[in-house]
């Protein structure tokens, strides 16, 4: 066997045991507020609360939709308003959104629905149309899918009294239905994609943007040129971030998860959606993306072992018990019980999808198919993935 082989085989090891070990450590280090603890109101002192428009996009009516929402309503916050959208009259979502009217008669909840299309992006298009019934000048845009805790808004937009903070954005945590293929995918996402963000916010500037939670002046927005320039983005949540730092601002990270639930009824449903992702990651951090392969340190080094000769098997046994003791603290401090087959299984999917997302030129969203380009813009596009 060639030397440089086992030098490099060697080395990849190391390296991916050496993150391993770093985001062991900095999920210990890490104190989350998730929102069943989320009981006491915020310590930060804020003399004037300002009014909020909470923006929320929506499409079709998922089973927990109902349920997501209605956090939203039972905020402990002075002066909020919620502005649904849809894009269609006949969206199931809108008998939601009336639900909840009858329920909160008191709440300023509102739908609008509007054809509005600036780009090729249907979340933005959406959030267009909710945009120009927004009352107030500090906004929260958050997924349909995310359910909170009610100081919610509170711990959110405290940032955003800082004027050098443009955007604030946290985490989510991953809550899997009873598939098998959601469990999968809320591994991936607990245990891979959540600490990775963790880890690159402890080694620099924060960069993460996430459309489960995007807090901004209306300002800030305008001043970057609004919601056209992020129309035609496959990864518009991270472009949003991006924006307000060129305008000299900083993308806050609060330490507050939300959760999301996953419902991939199926092996392509969960594919599909993990390679959306994958695809959207390597549209905005090519170079980082190319060395997230290290992400994956156990499909990496079982990969990498026969080629390590006589003593490639005692990496892979460290990096086994690694990743177990791993699984375990992820496990504590998510308050998200998983087997660990299941998250072995989303570690060996995780390395092929970010194989596979090296070269996909389409990706699928909301039942169409999205032409990527080089620089993560999207077309609409009717052909296979």
């Amino acid at each position: 066997m060639l030397w440089w082989l086992e030098a490099m085989a060697a080395l990849f090891s190391l390296a991916a045991m050496a993150y391993l070990s770093l985001a062991f450590w900095t999920m210990g280090r890490w104190h989350p507020l998730l929102p069943e603890r989320d009981a006491s109101a915020t310590d930060e002192a804020v003399c004037d609360w300002p009014g909020i428009s909470v923006l929320k996009p929506l499409y079709g009516d998922g089973d927990y939709l109902y349920l997501a929402l209605r956090s939203f309503c039972k905020q402990d916050y002075p002066i909020f308003e919620i502005v649904f959208g849809v894009q269609r009259p006949t969206d199931p979502a809108i008998a939601v959104v009336q639900r909840l009217q009858a329920e909160f008669p008191d709440l300023s909840l509102r739908w609008v629905c509007t054809e509005t299309r600036i780009g090729s992006n249907p979340k933005v298009n959406n959030l267009a149309g909710i945009l120009a019934a927004c009352r107030y000048d500090s906004l929260v845009i958050s997924d349909a899918d995310i359910t909170v805790g009610p100081h919610y808004l509170r711990r959110i937009c405290a940032p955003l009294q800082n004027r050098e903070v443009g955007v604030v954005t946290c985490l989510y945590r991953a809550c899997p239905v009873a598939t098998f293929w959601s469990r999968v995918l809320a591994s991936q996402v607990n245990s891979l994609f959540l600490p990775s963000v963790l880890v690159a916010a402890r080694l620099g500037p924060n960069i993460f943007c996430g459309g489960a939670t995007m807090a901004l002046r209306r300002a800030t927005l305008e001043a970057f040129g609004g919601l056209p320039r992020l129309a035609n983005q496959l990864a518009d949540d991270y472009w949003l971030g991006a924006y307000s730092r060129e305008l000299g601002q900083r993308t806050w990270l609060v330490n507050y998860v939300v959760d999301t639930v996953v419902q991939e009824a199926g092996f392509r449903a969960f594919y599909q959606h993990a390679l959306r992702w994958s695809r959207t990651t390597r549209a905005v951090q090519p170079l980082g993306y190319s060395f997230s392969f290290l992400s994956y340190p156990l499909p990496l080094v079982l990969v990498l072992s026969p080629w390590m000769g006589f003593w490639g098997g005692l990496p892979l046994g460290v990096v086994l018990v690694l990743r177990l003791v791993y699984h375990k603290r992820v496990e504590h401090k998510l308050s998200a019980e998983s087997s660990f087959g299941v998250a072995l299984l989303g570690d060996f999917l995780g390395l092929w999808i970010w194989f596979h997302a090296l070269f996909v030129r389409h990706v699928a969203w909301r039942g169409s198919q999205f032409a990527i380009d080089a620089d993560g813009r999207m077309d609409g596009h009717d052909g296979a993935t």
